[in-house]
């Protein structure tokens, strides 16, 4: 299945590069010049801070300006102009001519968490006269707080945690402010006890959409809808009346419609939902709206109007691969754009709509943004953010491959070999699975991999049933079945990649995930004794517990259809807890202290029980660190993780030799 022209003993990923990597990403275009500005993701390891920076590109000399670190939310109407936000909240003005700032109002934030998908943007009036912005009521730190005791009244009384947030959230309101762009005092547009968040515009700068949950309980009940406000007369109107989640709406061309995200399901969630999200289009008074891209049966994300109103352009997973697709948006044809091999995770069109600024990464490297020209058929690479730290590696890539499961479903993998690979030796295998439940593997890049590779480990993923980019009915396959089928196809996957590549070790394995794949970690090893090691990375172990302790209890009742309190019997059918008594892989169980949405007790539930095994276990708790391996994590940190994680299978799986 690999490539023999594989040369001997590169060098790979290591743990001291992790730090020195640099993540691209949120460009946006002027209407004027194509001067470009887009965030650049980095990481200090000596003051131990990761941060972004906002960096603009002239698109007339090519010259590139640092604006510092930040934010940026947006170019005015006429291109002049760039309204960012630094690190303190602070929202500035920058005039390109003179390349001068302006401070212009201070936003705050509020640690409550609303769902992944929601947008904390700011932005112009079409206009220019004005500027919106979401910001949250200034929380009273000392309200309902005497003498050391909490009183908690609400559901969601915790944030997510981790990343110098409160561990409980504040009880601030997040409310869409009106402000002139010259600068004035602020407007206040949406009083009351609901939050508010993804705005847009309409053409004639009259009014402002936006997404709200005003369920009688918004806590409890993960629905919203789509609302808008008249900035004059601050008269708000609901226009949709759905079961389900919206989000993020955007303001066709024309005024007469609202493209936005949805989906339909009477039980939703805020973290990761089984059903698809799909292009909704509802005119722009309110009334019934419809899907414009369920024939596609993938999950869509990031929508764009095409200057014209034509179409809608956006992005979808497809048997790991993202690309940019565009549908119509007076019928529901759905045409590729760009694609191919790799992950497109951002795109911006150009004030023509001829071409886009599009963010792209591969297996072997991290995203970078690339620019079409003549219409789509020239594509340049715009930054080079870490060709200084790739140039002399030797990054492998990974092969796909298609199985069929237990029941006949096909399913979709890769196999990574280690980076010294030569295919006279045998070498250790270490299956790595996402999160989720609902995420997908592809043609993506993953340190983790590439640092397991360069250990000398060849890596398997695989995306079992509940991954997206393979239609609604394989997303489903979750519901109701944790640990289920999703484990028989992991299982298989194993199986037929030790079948098919002689230079595998199948008496040497591991097994590792991150969140859901922590969980499923867990899961595997109350299951099977044919895994030498295993590393837990933010797992559940317990789902009864985990439905009344998890920012994400939601989650538990979207996945198992209903009330955690009526499913009691069927949660703790797939806990891992419930079979430990089965277990026997020694495991490295990490986990960040301040995780409010797989709590740290998911970890020492697990940890404790394998120790009165008698299995060989550890517990490490990353003090101040939220959820998992994510790039919230502090850069050190992330260099003892993985460090920790190559050591154990060093320990467990890894001989002093090759087999030959």
């Amino acid at each position: 299945m690999i490539s023999k022209d594989i040369k001997a003993s590169p060098r790979g990923l290591l743990i001291n590069d992790l730090w020195r990597i640099r993540k691209v990403g949120s460009p946006l275009l002027s209407s004027v010049g194509n001067d470009l500005v887009y965030q650049v993701y980095a990481a200090d390891i000596a003051e131990n801070e990761r941060y972004d920076l906002i960096v603009l590109l002239s698109g007339e000399t090519a010259a590139k300006t640092v604006l510092g670190k930040g934010t940026a939310h947006g170019w005015s109407p006429d291109g002049s102009k760039l309204l960012f936000e630094n690190e303190q909240g602070e929202l500035h003005i920058y005039t390109v001519a003179n390349a001068s700032s302006q401070f212009l109002v201070q936003r705050h934030e509020s640690s409550y968490f609303i769902n992944h998908l929601a947008e904390n943007n700011c932005i112009w009036s079409p206009d220019g006269k004005y500027i919106a912005y979401l910001s949250a009521d200034i929380p009273d730190s000392k309200e309902e707080e005497h003498n050391g005791i909490r009183v908690f009244d609400d559901l969601l009384y915790k944030s997510k945690g981790g990343s110098g947030r409160p561990v409980y959230a504040d009880r601030a309101y997040t409310h869409i402010y009106l402000i002139a762009a010259e600068g004035d005092s602020p407007t206040l547009l949406t009083p009351g006890n609901f939050n508010e968040h993804s705005i847009t515009w309409s053409p004639d700068s009259r009014h402002i959409a936006f997404i709200s949950n005003r369920t009688k309980k918004p806590d409890d009940i993960q629905q919203s809808d789509v609302w808008k406000v008249d900035i004059q007369t601050q008269e708000i109107t609901r226009l949709t009346d759905h079961a389900g989640l919206a989000y993020q709406p955007k303001w066709s061309p024309d005024g007469a419609h609202i493209a936005f995200l949805a989906t339909s399901g009477n039980i939703g969630t805020n973290d990761s939902p089984a059903e698809d999200t799909h292009i909704a289009l509802i005119p722009s008074n309110g009334g019934s709206f419809r899907y414009l891209t369920k024939a596609l049966d993938r999950r869509i994300e990031h929508i764009r109007w095409h200057p014209s109103g034509k179409y809608i352009y956006f992005t979808a997973g497809d048997h790991g691969d993202t690309s940019i697709y565009r549908v119509s948006s007076v019928g529901e044809k759905v045409e590729m754009v760009r694609g191919g091999s790799g992950c497109i995770s951002e795109f911006c069109l150009d004030v023509n709509g001829e071409d886009f600024v599009f963010l792209k990464s591969d297996i072997i490297q991290p995203a970078e943004l690339f620019k079409s020209k003549n219409k789509g058929s020239v594509i340049e690479q715009i930054t080079q953010e870490n060709f200084e730290l790739l140039e002399n590696k030797k990054l492998q890539k990974a092969e796909t491959f298609w199985f069929e499961s237990f029941d006949h479903t096909k399913v979709q993998g890769w196999l990574m070999p280690p980076v010294d690979f030569d295919e006279t030796q045998k070498y250790p295998l270490i299956l790595l699975i996402h999160g989720g439940p609902h995420n997908m593997f592809g043609h993506d890049f993953d340190e983790r991999m590439h640092l397991l590779s360069a250990a000398g480990y060849a890596v398997v993923y695989i995306n079992p049933r509940g991954s997206h980019g393979y239609g609604q009915a394989f997303s489903n396959g979750t519901l109701m079945n944790w640990g289920g089928g999703d484990y028989e196809d992991l299982m298989a996957g194993v199986d037929f990649v030790l079948d098919k590549t002689p230079w595998l070790d199948p008496e040497r394995l591991g097994v590792t995930g991150q969140s859901y794949g922590g969980y499923m970690t867990n899961w595997i090893i109350t299951q099977t004794f044919r895994f030498k090691a295993a590393v837990t990375d933010g797992g559940l172990s317990n789902l009864v517990s985990f439905a009344g302790i998890s920012l994400y209890h939601s989650l538990m009742e979207s996945e198992f259809g209903g009330r955690a309190y009526e499913r009691f019997d069927e949660l703790w059918k797939w806990s891992p807890l419930r079979n430990v008594a089965q277990a026997t892989t020694p495991t490295l169980i990490i986990h960040g202290e301040a995780d409010n949405e797989v709590p740290f007790s998911q970890a020492e539930e697990m940890y404790v029980a394998l120790k009165k095994r008698g299995i060989e276990t550890r517990l490490v708790q990353y003090q101040g660190e939220g959820h998992g391996w994510r790039p919230e994590l502090s850069p050190r940190n992330k260099a003892d993780l993985n460090a920790r994680m190559i050591q154990w299978f060093d320990t467990y799986v890894k001989t002093t030799s090759n087999e030959q």
